[in-house]
């Protein structure tokens, strides 16, 4: 039993005096029980799948699949027959005892189970409950077939398909494998060759179309290069019939810039003899809202499916020579593999006809409201609706009369709020590098990579043809990254207009560091470095005004070292911050501050600034965007022949280094190893403009982006640990770190809101970036109806909903679940939105101590009431302001010179600054959870007892 619970049952009861005392005592010993066990429980609970999200981008899950190219084991609808009783779509009937048999004898001595490896296996690491996300794909047991290089050619091609059509033509849910014409292929992967008919769709020569309806919609079908059609999920068929595959330039559904297919999943060179080929890769699962043409996900608004595909089709260099057609020719899509992919409905939506209940807010909420939102629905039975947006918009609109948002800080101008904490999340640095360190030795390596000799990099081989998973920045490298302070980095600038840019000129003083892994504090994080995978652009940052980028500058401006370089000063090795994004103040070095300052103007000086610039010394954080970007610079206009017409019009900062909309499509793009820069001038698009530049290709992606724990948990992202400035300590973003940073959380300032320490603790384990997100209620503009169902909400939420897992309801990946005292905070929002539901009264009035219940909710006793009330408050101070305070999850007590005046509002007072603390896992004597259990137990069975005849 749970405090809601005793809260029903006291509206259950009445107010018969029998009842009552036995319900007081019931809830007196929940309460004991909530803040004795909940500790114990946790540290004793078996570990969830999902809830090993970490740095590293990997995780495990309740779906991974794994299957073998004999059959072997595997599950219903992953078994592809080798043999005649696999009939081969569009081929008038032939079957896989049709394909030819050299092509069969080399696809069983290489992938087969009598290989002398046991055979290939494929598998991938969740297969359900599948969102737009990434999953790992790996496999193992193939012959490993040396290529004319030396080296295997044995690979994969990977790509997704929605399924077959029924009779009726609709998508046939029963379908017991895909048709090839529903795959998402030949567009070509980031790692293909558009030229390449291997890597299109192409049914070059392959003899088992002859006959079938693919060769009878056009004869030139098996001779010449044209593909197999794609059929949309709506039923429409795309050919490209005019002799070359254009799908790329002309596919109305995917292009190369969308499409999800991995062209050419090529085995792992470790350096080793084995004959084995093994590789793993991470794949974009795409639903219909990214690949309309696929629909996988129901959608209720456009033709969708809940089961799609993933298809992979194994092929080495020999396999090639025997048939160079693409795999969705019918001789190679036979020896294919094909695993079931189940995906959650693409709108998180509530099927019921009544209306329902609003809310907006921060960003951070969104993976875990896409997961609420269904089982709040099946479990609580109302339908809940909600927008993200800014944090400082849904602040904004709850001072003007909203009743309900979900933000990371407290909200000013409303005289009656009431918080509820609903998640606590974190901001992360993601990355997409390839390891480009083990590919081969030589003596650029060494220097690049930071080898000391052959056998040191022998050692690291292992990590060949994987992503850096283990990246180590602080503070004042994420200030220089953000600020474009490399050479790198002050592109599209030249010598010509910035000529403090120019590697190598001393003219200014120390010259520019070319790039992040030339840094030498870099360097000391990063002892094996990243080779020239460590070329980075400025990080993806997102345009959206939240309270996560206002976290980000918090703890650069908390940061001493980080501080100092925004304030112009020098790192130990003299390098300065771009002048431009410098806010030239030198408080931390001022002994050097006129010299610094003299170099600086002549920068800002000396360098060509764009007509419509005005430069202005910039604030941290800034009150016009999350990151803020200088247009210091430009390229040129390109003109024509005349001189004066323009052909192309000037490139600038905004282009080279564009914002994306939110923290998660900032993950997308990473995962996608898509840069946002806008700089591909494109003459043939109407009208002529920059769009997008091209993904990165295999072996040399290089993105990083700012986003959400849970964007780059869903997007199997590895992110970066955050250090202290020596890097003596470490953390990571996991679970364990966010957890230790929120018992940490220290008092806004705003009574029974804590938020962020401005100091974390690294020794500790406490991770830097970690952010609570609290449901805020105005209660000032609520009924007495909505407050009944605001605490259906938060129950939900603060029970049920913290549960990890990636089913629907539970807390996704990227979360950590609340701790007691957030948990307990979350109980007493529940318990005075239930009382404002039967009492039809704001808090102000309905929620005072005058039962015993209620004086042990508002107790000022330090050892329980600081864990559970506290939720209702007055004006706070401006949360916007920088260095917003963090800190003491479990006690906070409030700023020096703060009175305890919250008592007025119905709440019980912060304890005085420096008085003791208690906290949950260490206030309680531990041999009173048995105390506390047994008195919940019989005051739970006397209630029913003496309840009973009150009931129809």
């Amino acid at each position: 039993m749970t405090l809601p619970s005793v809260r029903a049952h006291t509206s259950a009861g009445g107010a018969g005096s029998r009842v009552l005392p036995v319900r007081l005592a019931a809830a007196a010993a929940l309460l004991l029980a909530l803040t004795v066990a909940a500790p114990l429980q946790s540290a004793s609970a078996a570990p969830v799948p999902g809830s090993d999200w970490g740095s590293q981008g990997t995780m495990a899950s309740d779906s991974a699949v794994t299957v073998n190219w004999d059959n072997s084991g595997n599950p219903a609808g992953a078994v592809v027959p080798r043999g005649a009783d696999q009939l081969l779509p569009h081929t008038a009937g032939k079957t896989y005892a049709d394909v030819s048999a050299r092509l069969r004898s080399e696809a069983a001595a290489t992938f087969g189970s009598n290989n002398g490896l046991g055979g290939l296996a494929v598998t991938v690491s969740q297969t359900r409950n599948l969102q737009n996300q990434a999953v790992t794909v790996s496999f193992s047991g193939a012959k490993a077939v040396a290529g004319s290089n030396g080296k295997t050619s044995t690979y994969l091609q990977v790509f997704q398909c929605w399924g077959a059509p029924g009779a009726d033509g609709k998508p046939d849910p029963d379908a017991a494998a895909p048709d090839p014409a529903t795959c998402q292929l030949g567009a070509t992967g980031p790692d293909g060759d558009i030229s390449n008919p291997a890597h299109q769709r192409a049914l070059l020569n392959d003899p088992l179309v002859r006959g079938g309806d693919w060769e009878q919609a056009d004869s030139k079908s098996p001779t010449m290069n044209l593909p197999a059609p794609f059929l949309a999920i709506s039923g429409q068929s795309t050919r490209i019939t005019d002799g070359f595959n254009l799908s790329e330039y002309r596919n109305p559904y995917f292009n190369r810039t969308s499409t999800n297919e991995h062209s050419r999943f090529i085995a792992a060179d470790t350096g080793s003899d084995t004959v084995a080929a093994a590789g793993s890769r991470t794949f974009e699962v795409q639903t219909g809202a990214e690949a309309s043409g696929l629909g996988c996900g129901y959608r209720p608004d456009a033709p969708s499916v809940r089961k799609c595909w993933l298809v992979a089709v194994p092929r080495t260099e020999v396999i090639d020579s025997i048939l160079g057609a693409g795999p969705l020719s019918p001789s190679l899509w036979a020896t294919r593999i094909q695993i079931p992919l189940y995906f959650q409905d693409v709108a998180a939506v509530c099927p019921s006809d009544q209306a329902a209940t609003l809310s907006f807010g921060s960003e951070s909420l969104a993976a875990a409201m896409k997961s609420w939102i269904p089982g709040m629905c099946a479990q609580k039975h109302f339908t809940l609706g909600f927008s993200p947006m800014a944090d400082m918009q849904a602040r904004s609109q709850l001072s003007g009369g909203e009743p309900l948002a979900f933000t990371t800080r407290p909200v000013t101008g409303t005289k009656r709020t009431l918080y509820a904490p609903a998640a606590v999340s974190g901001v992360v640095i993601a990355m997409t590098i390839d390891n480009v360190c083990t590919r081969r030795f030589t003596q650029y390596t060494a220097a690049d990579c930071g080898y000391a000799n052959v056998a040191e990099f022998e050692a690291d081989r292992a990590r060949n043809g994987s992503l850096v998973r283990n990246l180590r920045l602080n503070a004042r490298l994420v200030a220089k990254l953000l600020t474009q302070s490399y050479v790198l980095h002050t592109a599209p600038a030249s010598a010509d207009s910035a000529a403090f840019a120019k590697p190598g000129n001393t003219r200014y003083g120390q010259p520019m560091t070319y790039s992040l892994q030339q840094d030498p504090e870099f360097l000391t994080l990063n002892p094996i470095g990243l080779g020239s995978a460590g070329n980075l652009a400025p990080p993806i940052v997102e345009g959206l005004r939240s309270d996560a980028a206002s976290a980000v500058w918090d703890w650069l401006l908390h940061d001493p070292a980080a501080k100092a370089f925004l304030e112009g000063c020098p790192d130990p090795s003299g390098m300065v911050i771009n002048p431009f994004y410098s806010m030239r103040t030198y408080t931390s070095c001022a002994d050097r501050a006129s010299a610094l300052d003299a170099a600086a103007q002549q920068k800002i000086a000396d360098t060509k600034q764009p007509a419509s610039f005005t430069y202005a010394t910039p604030v941290y954080p800034s009150d016009s965007a999350p990151y803020p970007q200088s247009y210091w610079a430009e390229k040129p206009a390109v003109l024509l022949p005349d001189g004066r017409t323009v052909d192309q019009p000037a490139l600038t900062v905004g282009d080279q280094f564009a914002r994306v909309a939110d923290m998660a499509t900032a993950a997308q793009n990473t995962v996608r190893a898509q840069p946002a820069s806008v700089t591909e001038w494109c003459a043939d698009c109407s009208p002529p403009a920059f769009k997008s530049v091209p993904r990165q290709g295999f072996g040399s992606r290089n993105v990083i982006s700012v986003t959400d724990a849970a964007s780059a948990a869903r997007f199997q992202l590895p992110t970066a640990q955050l250090c202290n400035t020596d890097g003596s300590a470490c953390v990571a973003a996991t679970n364990a770190s966010l957890q230790t940073a929120a018992t940490a959380f220290e008092p806004t300032g705003t009574p029974g809101v804590v938020g962020p320490d401005s100091t974390p603790d690294y020794t500790a384990g406490a991770y830097p970036l970690t952010v609570p997100v609290y449901g805020v209620v105005n209660t000032a503009a609520v009924t007495p109806g909505e407050a009944g169902t605001y605490s259906k909400l938060f129950d939900y939420v603060g029970t049920t909903g913290q549960e990890p897992g990636f089913g629907s309801g539970m807390l996704p990946p990227g979360y950590a679940p609340l701790n007691t005292a957030l948990k307990a905070r979350a109980a007493a929002a529940v318990q005075t939105l239930r009382t404002m539901a039967e009492h039809g009264s704001s808090p102000a009035t309905a929620v005072k101590p005058t039962s015993p219940l209620a004086a042990i909710i508002h107790s000022t006793a330090p050892a329980v009431p600081e864990h559970i009330a506290a939720v209702t408050t007055g004006d706070g101070p401006d949360p916007g302001a920088a260095g917003t305070a963090a800190g003491a999850a479990a006690g906070a007590t409030p700023a020096a010179g703060k009175a305890p005046a919250a008592a007025a509002a119905g709440q019980a007072p912060e304890p005085v600054a420096g008085s003791p603390t208690a906290r949950t896992s260490s206030a309680w004597p531990q041999h009173l959870l048995l105390i506390g259990f047994g008195l919940a137990a019989a005051a739970a069975i006397s209630s029913l007892l003496l309840s009973r005849g009150k009931r129809r």
